[in-house]
């Protein structure tokens, strides 16, 4: 018998969406890093987004800037999107 090589499509759109997620967490970060423009209709777009993915990471670490808070929430969030989707992913592909 052949072994199963590839990937089913269920791990690929899992993946998918977890890498959009994290994508989606990344540029908020980008935004407030940069300073781009909070009026700035994408930027309240992404944010308002992002803001429910964040789940239980805000405050979580404490952070003495404001900046190098929204990395450490975001930026854990993110990472944890992506690990949660790839073993999501390998349970169902």
């Amino acid at each position: 018998m052949a072994a199963k090589t590839g990937r089913s499509g269920v791990a690929t759109l899992i993946n998918g969406a977890g890498f959009l997620l994290a994508v989606l967490l990344v540029l908020h970060i980008v935004f407030v890093l940069t300073g781009f423009a909070a009026e700035n209709g994408l930027a309240q777009s992404v944010a308002q987004a992002a803001e429910p993915l964040v789940l239980f990471f805000p405050g979580l670490v404490h952070a003495k800037s404001e900046v190098l808070q929204v990395l450490l929430d975001y930026g854990l969030a993110a990472a944890f999107w992506v690990l949660l989707c790839g073993v999501l992913a390998r349970v169902f592909g």
